[in-house]
């Protein structure tokens, strides 16, 4: 194996797209529990298509993940059965609540807005499980390698476990407001990121001060100066915007990688070990570019489906308003 493992750095790649976007749906859970009708307008249009690609990108993820780890697939399924039985039935019920408040129930018996809090709380749930699941891979909290065993029980006694999911939430309640451009909450953003990022990085130093170090310094800084730059009037719109923000999400989630690269499990299992090897890193190859080809063609039309939607609500709200009374000189 090369020095840069290239099979695990595009694997991790698709993974820090696919976790970008679904940290965007988080936060729109978030809005919708606590704030549906204040904040519905900005956070309805943008969630409504982007539940179908953000389950897209997770499928080619784990497709990709399939032919990168191949030897890994069984041992996974093992360690982790309980989380993926609970993650299954939490989409579930999430795909079921946002299809039936989009497509079907229109004017039904139960109201759109229950099916969307429905939907912000099923997003939640498989958040908490999806950080459980990354912060063990990360740390080894709860995991027994050699019986290919996780104890939920364990990991949450573990000192840096609840720290790591509460900073988590502080950064996506700080970000929320930045990404669906809330600006009655801007004054929030600052203090909920950076009280964030110092439990999220308290957190990783209880799991290990060897995670402490110049490659945190980056993607701190980074999430840190998003809700710095949203509180001026020129570089708000910027950072609010949300190809801009899923670039910047995406490059964060990727330069964390030393979490988990050369050594995951907190150096139980080496990743260069359990990497494919031979012909497969050729399929490998191919699969990725094929995949990376189409799904980026959904995210362009994404993208182009959100811009002519806000381009035909705002002509929609500038028909509704009132003219200007004209005025006459005497």
């Amino acid at each position: 194996m090369s020095t840069i493992n290239w099979v695990f750095d595009l694997n991790f790649a698709i993974f820090a797209v696919f976790l970008a976007l679904f940290i965007s749906e988080l936060m729109a859970g978030v809005l919708l529990l606590v704030a549906y009708d204040a904040t519905k307008a900005k956070v309805l249009p943008y969630v409504v298509p982007i539940w179908e690609i953000t389950g897209t990108f997770a499928a080619f993820w784990v497709v990709t993940a399939d032919f990168a780890y191949p030897s890994m697939l069984i041992p996974v399924a093992t360690l982790l059965a309980g989380e993926i039985l609970v993650f299954l039935l939490l989409i579930v019920v999430r795909n079921t609540s946002i299809s039936f408040a989009e497509l079907i129930l229109k004017g039904g018996r139960i109201s759109e807005k229950l099916l969307y809090q429905l939907y912000g709380l099923t997003t939640i749930g498989i958040g908490v499980v999806v950080l459980i699941v990354l912060s063990a891979i990360v740390s080894g909290a709860g995991v027994t390698l050699a019986t290919l065993t996780f104890s939920v029980g364990a990991w949450a006694t573990t000192s840096g476990s609840i720290p790591y999911l509460l900073g988590v939430v502080l950064i996506a309640v700080g970000l929320a407001p930045v990404f669906y451009n809330i600006e009655a909450l801007r004054r929030i953003t600052i203090p909920f990121t950076v009280v964030g990022v110092g439990v999220e990085t308290l957190a990783l130093y209880l799991y290990s001060p060897s995670f402490i170090g110049t490659g945190l310094l980056f993607p701190a800084l980074l999430t840190i100066l998003v809700p710095v730059l949203y509180q001026f009037r020129h570089t708000a719109p910027l950072v609010s915007s949300k190809l801009v923000f899923a670039v910047v999400g995406t490059i964060i989630v990727f330069s964390l990688s030393y979490l988990v690269y050369p050594t995951a499990f907190h150096g139980g299992l080496p990743v260069d070990a359990v990497t494919t090897k031979g012909a497969m890193v050729g399929a490998f190859y191919v699969l990725t570019a094929v995949g990376a080809v189409v799904v980026g063609l959904l995210n362009a039309l994404f993208i182009l489906v959100v811009w002519r939607s806000g381009r035909a609500r705002a002509a929609a709200s500038a028909a509704a308003s009132p003219a200007a009374p004209a005025t006459h000189s005497p």
